[in-house]
């Protein structure tokens, strides 16, 4: 697939009923290094994250900490709202209905706090910001991508548990779920070139390398909730069979049936709780799905439930348009009657 996109790296990672029945590498970890990437490799997520944070409140909900349908004034009862944020559940939040604006003032991807409480500490001040002014649209109304409104649903898990959303995603989410290559931020060994790096276009074509010892190479910290996780492909396409196996009622699960499909259901535009529910037969039934992309990195999950299968995209490259249509076309082909995953 690298040769045909132009990608400098991709990964590709496919579940059927349960097991892992394929998954392939191809490209390089760094463009013009001759460093290949290996599915072993660890790749940013982006977006994909939010369906974790979503996944992560539903646990913290199960445990008895809190609800979906609870108001933010409850959740967040020292923090000052304006009137318009009364109506406001966190279930608007996750399915971006609560009128939050799409992304905090470009100063905030100058912070990068040095330990987490003072990142607690700084996701509080730039949330505190948002909710003292007015939402853009009246709760519940309106569909509008936000990653401010998944930072304050993280923040939100953070405050009633007591531990820093990261902690707490590990903890509740990627141990469960036996996701050990799962962490933040830009993948990073112990040395440069052992693991693929972010790249961003630039003039159409040339790619600026994203090194991680050079640079921060990704968003601040302070929008994990929003978009910063990294995995392994086979982690990422195992993450997608939780939700897959739990909506279904097989397997082993992390939260009851009735909650997965409340996660997967849509609130408005075909958007559940950080995933999109895609009506259309172009896999052959109904899919979920959700992409990220931090501008250096892309990534796509597809959850086919018509085919009890799962699959998992990642590239290096912030060639989005392009990720995008060489990853769908092979999902197609995967998910396709006479495919043989």
């Amino acid at each position: 697939m690298q040769d045909d996109t132009g990608l400098t790296g991709v990964a590709v990672a496919v579940m059927t009923d349960g097991q892992l029945v394929g998954a392939a590498a191809s490209g390089e970890r760094r463009r013009g290094s001759g460093i290949p990437v290996t599915v072993d490799d660890r790749w940013h997520v982006g977006s994909i994250t939010k369906s974790m944070t979503a996944t992560l409140l539903a646990v913290l909900e199960g445990e008895g900490r809190l609800s979906l349908d609870d108001p933010l004034r409850a959740l967040l009862p020292d923090v000052y709202m304006t009137g318009g944020w009364g109506a406001c559940t966190l279930h608007h939040l996750l399915t971006h209905t609560a009128g939050a604006r799409a992304n905090f003032p470009y100063r905030m991807h100058r912070v990068w706090p040095a330990t987490p409480e003072e990142l607690v500490a700084a996701r509080r001040r730039f949330i505190a910001d948002v909710l003292a002014k007015e939402p853009r649209s009246p709760c519940g109304e309106r569909f509008a991508y936000s990653n401010v409104g998944y930072t304050i649903a993280g923040h939100i898990a953070e405050t009633v548990a007591g531990r820093p959303y990261e902690a707490l995603l590990q903890e509740r989410v990627f141990a469960p779920l036996a996701l050990a290559s799962a962490g933040f931020g830009p993948p990073q060994g112990d040395a440069p070139n052992q693991e693929p790096i972010g790249h961003v276009v630039l003039l159409r074509w040339f790619r600026m390398r994203m090194d991680p010892f050079k640079t921060r190479a990704d968003n601040s910290p302070v929008i994990a909730p929003a978009g910063t996780a990294h995995m392994t492909i086979g982690d990422l396409v195992r993450y997608g069979a939780a939700h897959l196996e739990g909506e279904a009622g097989t397997g082993p699960s992390l939260l009851p049936r009735s909650t997965w499909e409340r996660l997967h259901t849509p609130f408005l535009d075909d958007y559940a709780c950080g995933w999109v529910r895609d009506q259309s037969d172009r896999f052959g039934g109904p899919v979920l799905f959700h992409n990220g992309s931090n501008t250096m990195w892309y990534a796509l999950l597809t959850l086919v439930p018509s085919r009890n299968t799962v699959l998992a995209f990642a590239a290096n490259d912030g060639a989005i348009g392009r990720a995008e249509a060489a990853f769908t076309e092979l999902a197609r082909e995967l998910t396709a009657p006479t495919a043989d995953p």
